[in-house]
């Protein structure tokens, strides 16, 4: 028999609840009786502006409407056959509503005619949903919806089942040819581009301005969403592709010309953004050079930012922090670039204090014998390898005093050097260092077996 929601009752449920799957295959509910916390990961950044499930007020998550769909329709304004709509907070003006080809954050919770709590919430969960519209990854209905609302906007809506979950449903909690209540929030959107659209341009057309640039145009927006989501090799992908079918053109006019160097100093300084976090500087540098001679030596505050960066981590530290210094001089008020000039003289004091300090020991040894100059970035290498070691040695020393008898980590937080220690460490405290068979990346630190007498 079919339960019935309580006012002001929040039901959670043990497992998120995918309306792909409902559509194509149906699925079972089990309510958390626990009342504990429960979250998805829907591979969002972890600063996020929305509070945990728990601090969620119950009046948020209440039904705006208890009474008949009927009556509520008519208070609405009719997108279609399927779908009526009544706005509660407009969006920007300024924004487009959402588009085909977008990644878009929104909050939702759905209703039943008559019930006031949801029988789906992303509140719920902890966080706000996220799709790419187009791609079928969520019910017909609420993906329209979302494609009629701005940035900002609040609204509801009533859609039909034809639109949702089908005459049949997935009874009990979704009920069969049923039509129901959505309260949506589009919180933002993003342009994701075609990442494809440009393999598919005519051999005969691919010299073209005016046919490539906009399919690099896309790559571009491809590449800026896998930033955001943290992908970052494919969108170096995106970003050489698209530098390089720009390259490929002939330009018919200034005005051409204008526009494609424009997107490639922007493609340009991307790259070195992308390479910097991959840890590529050498690559980083390249980029700048290109950047260079596309804006006749002039480049933005941004590339001077990177290249400070790039040659910093190259351990090139009088050149970082010249690099540092012009693009301070094109924003002075940036506050980051002062922390990184700040950085940088701790660095280059450092470097020169460590300097003096090794050859006055090397001399004072054996002035006869030629010693080996070591590089600022050597120098400090040497002291991270270090303050890792007696960082680690004591968590080690702290696990081994503990009561637990284990811990995992991750083997990706550790490079080949940083690993290396930490399995002589704990061969030095007699403990036991495994990786898992199943999981290549989960490291277990463990005690060994204590045998009963």
């Amino acid at each position: 028999m079919e339960e019935n929601f309580q006012p002001f009752t929040t039901q959670l449920l043990k497992n998120p609840l995918s309306f792909s799957d409902l559509v194509e295959k149906g699925a079972e509910f089990e309510l958390d009786m626990s009342h504990q916390n429960h979250t998805s990961d829907l591979g969002l950044d972890s600063e996020s502006d929305y509070e945990d499930a728990e601090d969620v007020d119950n009046e948020e998550l209440r039904s705006p409407w208890t009474h008949s769909f009927e009556e509520l329709r008519a208070l609405m304004s009719e997108i279609n056959e399927h779908i009526y709509k009544r706005i509660t907070r407009t969006g920007h003006v300024d924004r487009d509503a959402v588009p085909i080809k977008a990644r878009v954050f929104v909050r939702y919770s759905g209703y039943w005619e008559g019930e006031s709590a949801p029988f789906d919430s992303s509140l719920l969960r902890g966080t706000k949903f996220e799709f790419e519209t187009g791609q079928g990854t969520v019910v017909e209905g609420l993906e329209a919806a979302v494609r009629t609302m701005r940035p900002y906007e609040q609204a509801e809506f009533i859609i039909s089942y034809k639109l949702l979950f089908g005459e049949l449903g997935c009874p009990p909690r979704i009920k069969p040819k049923a039509d129901a209540l959505f309260k949506v929030e589009v919180i933002d959107y993003s342009l994701i581009g075609d990442a494809e659209g440009i393999d598919a341009i005519p051999k005969e057309d691919r010299d073209k301005f005016c046919v490539v640039y906009p399919k690099a145009q896309d790559l571009h927006l491809h590449g800026k969403d896998c930033v955001k989501r943290g992908s970052y090799r494919n969108a170096v992908t995106a970003f050489e592709r698209a530098v390089s079918s720009l390259n490929y053109c002939r330009m018919a006019n200034d005005e051409e010309e204008h526009k494609q160097t424009e997107l490639l100093i922007t493609l340009n300084t991307n790259l070195m953004i992308v390479y910097n976090k991959l840890n590529k500087p050498k690559r980083a540098c390249i980029m700048m050079k290109a950047l260079r001679h596309l804006t006749v030596d002039n480049p933005s505050c941004k590339a001077l930012f990177q290249e400070g960066r790039a040659l910093a981590a190259l351990g090139e530290y009088d050149l970082a922090r010249k690099a540092f210094l012009q693009a301070q001089s094109k924003q002075p008020e940036n506050k980051e670039i002062s922390d990184e000039i700040i950085s940088m003289n701790k660095r280059i004091s450092k470097y020169k204090e460590a300097t003096r300090d090794l050859w006055t020991r090397a001399l004072s040894v054996n002035n006869s014998k030629p010693e080996v100059r070591k590089t600022a970035a050597q120098l400090e290498k040497e002291a991270k390898e270090q303050d890792f070691k007696d960082s680690m040695e004591d968590l080690i020393r702290q696990f081994k005093n503990a009561s637990d008898q284990k811990v995992t980590f991750s083997r990706k937080t550790f490079s080949d050097a940083q690993f290396d220690t930490t399995c002589k460490l704990a061969k030095e405290y007699n403990l036991k260092l495994t990786l898992s068979p199943v999981q290549e990346d989960v490291l277990t630190l463990s005690k060994p077996d204590v045998k009963s007498a």
